[in-house]
């Protein structure tokens, strides 16, 4: 029987983190390991090139060998999804081909943004992507950060049998619930780490999150918590990891969360500018927390 996206697709996915070297130049040959630590965490796969990733500030050639390199390092195991997104749509079908020369099972794209692109234009954007791949199609929903892609517009889009789910970046669970409900093949993701629960509870098939890429065995938890019915274990392991998240914002979500990896034993480089360096008070403050949330 032929699995719909949204069961071949769920579960807890990294959004992984791009390891550069002292020079900011992508370090390919940590990628194996990093692969195999967060995949003994019991993450179901990774968002490759996403915000977590620093994805707007690299090439698309950068972002190309990033893909590559993940799929090598992955060797089969866990399910793909490459962020393709960019502000111009012939960057982003560069992307999506390289994802698709991989072997990646999925694309996804954010809107492009700054400028102040209609929906129909938006839409001809993720018809061009659908048309120009032949992997499946998730579009990224970030409100918060993008233009006018309103939920009739997603809505839209998903009939497009090319185009299977979301991944939903917004505090809208009412939205959430209104995808799953009009869409129930379709997958979506919850997008806020803090709030991974509450989607689950409003449909949600999974997540894709930052904090996965260092506690993704809390969430994994969480979510088979979750399914099994266990709601008070599941509610205290998202408030764990909310106190985690709360440092992580106060020194720095990108960065500290690339300091937590260090002090896990991955040193995956510093972010680059504008992205600031973390400075001794941080990681006084990330050492603490992982001594107190972290160490078991």
């Amino acid at each position: 029987m032929t699995q719909s996206p949204a069961q071949k697709f769920g579960g807890i996915l990294s959004a992984l983190v791009t390891p550069y070297r002292a020079d900011f130049n992508l370090n390919e040959d940590i990628i194996a390991g990093l692969i195999d630590y967060e995949l003994d965490q019991g993450v179901a796969g990774f968002y490759v090139g996403g915000s977590t990733g620093e994805a707007f500030l690299q090439s698309p050639e950068e972002r190309g060998r990033l893909i590559a390199g993940v799929a090598r390092a992955a060797r089969g195991r866990g399910t793909l999804i490459a962020h393709v997104g960019t502000i111009a749509t012939e960057d982003t079908l560069s992307i999506a081909r390289s994802a698709a020369d991989a072997g990646f099972d999925a694309v996804s794209a954010i809107p492009p943004f700054y400028y102040d692109f209609s929906a129909a234009e938006l839409i001809a954007h993720y018809k061009a992507l659908a048309a120009a791949t032949p992997l499946p199609v998730i579009v990224y929903n970030f409100g918060g950060r993008t233009g006018k892609l309103g939920p009739n517009e997603i809505l839209q889009l998903l009939d497009d049998p090319r185009v299977i789910g979301i991944k939903h970046t917004s505090q809208d669970f009412f939205q959430l619930e209104r995808f799953k409900t009009h869409r129930p093949d379709a997958v979506i993701y919850n997008g806020y780490d803090e709030m991974c629960l509450g989607g689950l509870a409003m449909g949600a098939d999974g997540a894709i999150g930052t904090t996965y890429n260092f506690m993704g065995h809390l969430f994994v938890a969480l979510y088979r918590a979750f399914h099994e019915g266990r709601m008070t274990y599941a509610l205290a392991l998202q408030k764990r990891a909310n106190r985690v998240i709360e440092v992580l914002i106060d020194v720095g979500v990108f960065p500290a969360t690339k300091g937590f990896l260090k002090l896990q034993g991955f040193d995956c480089g510093e972010c680059r500018a504008p992205f600031r360096r973390l400075e001794a008070k941080d990681w006084q403050k990330l050492e603490a927390c992982v001594a107190e949330y972290l160490s078991d």
